[in-house]
């Protein structure tokens, strides 16, 4: 059996980088600790098709377009959201006995540990490019997507949405008056006052009932005051915002 080439070897052996090129992603991938496939990627020196085809060779693990794919919805959603955008994988299928797993890198044994005690299966990777990755985790685990079980059918209902509950509306922010309403305001309570008293101090002389009570000359100050204080306060308040 053929020795597995490493991943620097395929990079040299099919000139995808120079000896000098891969010294320098090599360096920057430790400086920046990511792994050295991550680094080629992000330094662009070939198709993300064609680095990922050289990593998924050197990990001794198939090289798919998950395009090519059909997703089974049924299977993927058996997953929590949070899994699998935090290990960079998606059940694809259920094949021959194993659940296969489209993802970036091989998922680590206790991840594989957890996924197949969710299928009651053993799982197989099969690695994609991070960008077709990315795209299917968007469209089969949207954010705020909860995980699903199986129903007692044995079907598996779409995907839903936590609806998060609403809060009550808080109060409206009211803002401030202008210089101007505020003169405004002021001026026309003030005249609201003015027009109460005299209305009031005239109709004691002029209304039957008004004379009457004109006649009780400590009456007539209180009436006065209290009536121009009361349209004061309605006119202050209905300008009010």
């Amino acid at each position: 059996m053929a020795e597995r080439r490493t991943l620097e070897t395929i990079l040299t052996e099919n000139k995808l980088l120079s000896e000098e090129q891969l010294k320098q992603i090599v360096r920057y991938a430790h400086a920046v600790g990511i792994e050295l496939y991550e680094a080629v990627l992000q330094k662009k020196v070939a198709h993300p098709d064609v680095i990922m085809m050289a990593y998924a060779e050197s990990v001794g693990l198939p090289f798919i377009h998950l395009a090519d794919f059909a997703v089974d919805e049924e299977v993927a959603v058996q997953i929590d959201p949070v899994t699998a955008r935090q290990y960079s994988l998606i059940p694809v299928s259920i094949d021959q006995g194993y659940v296969l797993l489209a993802t970036t890198k091989p998922v680590i044994p206790d991840v594989a540990d957890e996924l197949r005690m969710t299928f009651s299966l053993p799982v197989r990777c099969m690695i994609c490019t991070p960008a077709e990755l990315s795209a299917a985790i968007a469209k089969y685990y949207p954010r705020g997507a909860v995980r699903v079980t199986k129903t007692e059918q044995g079907k598996v209902p779409p995907p839903q949405s936590v609806t998060k509950k609403s809060k009550p509306d808080k109060q409206e922010k009211v803002e401030p008056m202008s210089d101007e309403e505020i003169k405004n305001r002021l001026w026309l309570t003030v005249a609201a006052f003015n027009f109460t008293v005299a209305l009031v101090f005239f109709s004691s002389y002029y209304l039957p009932l008004a004379r009457w009570i004109g006649d009780q000359f400590f009456v007539v100050p209180l009436l006065v005051f209290f009536a121009g204080c009361g349209a004061a306060l309605i006119t202050w308040k209905a300008l009010s915002r």
